[in-house]
């Protein structure tokens, strides 16, 4: 990633960091191992020490398609979509994009997508490994003792 973090915050319980707002997310580059430099993606999990979830951001300039197709061995994927329009292909079926549309794959679907608006595609992947949710957040969920002070 050389467009990193614009503030990092650490304690014992969390560790938060800026990214900048949307339209800046085409400035990150990642270096893919075997695809090389990568422009408008960059992957949260080393810089927030994720242990559960891997998370990206990604944006694509207007007919700028995935360079690749791929699938994972064990990870499924979320894909929620903030800005602009596209078209997603899974198992090569398509199917249009926009904001708001969210898009879960099974490891195995082979997937890519493109941009076919007129501003940039930009989301977040969201990757767990299938199968392994035990309990939702309501399930999960432990109310403090004490409200939040403001």
């Amino acid at each position: 990633m050389t467009q990193a973090a614009q503030s990092l915050a650490r304690s014992t319980h969390f560790t938060a960091a800026d990214f900048g707002a949307l339209d800046r997310w085409r400035a990150f580059e990642m270096d893919h191992p075997r695809r090389g430099r990568i422009t408008g993606k960059t992957f949260l999990g080393q810089v927030l020490g994720l242990t559960g979830m891997e998370v990206s951001f990604g944006s694509m300039a207007p007919g700028e398609a995935s360079p690749f197709s791929h699938s994972h061995k064990q990870n499924e994927e979320l894909y929620v979509f903030l800005t602009g329009q596209g078209e997603m292909q899974v198992d090569g079926e398509r199917f249009p994009l926009k904001a708001g549309s969210a898009i879960r794959i099974e490891p195995a679907g082979v997937r890519a997508w493109r941009a076919t608006g007129t501003e940039p595609l930009t989301f977040l992947v969201i990757q767990a490994k299938a199968g392994s949710l035990e309990q939702a957040t309501a399930s999960d969920g432990v109310i403090a003792e004490q409200p939040p002070v403001w």
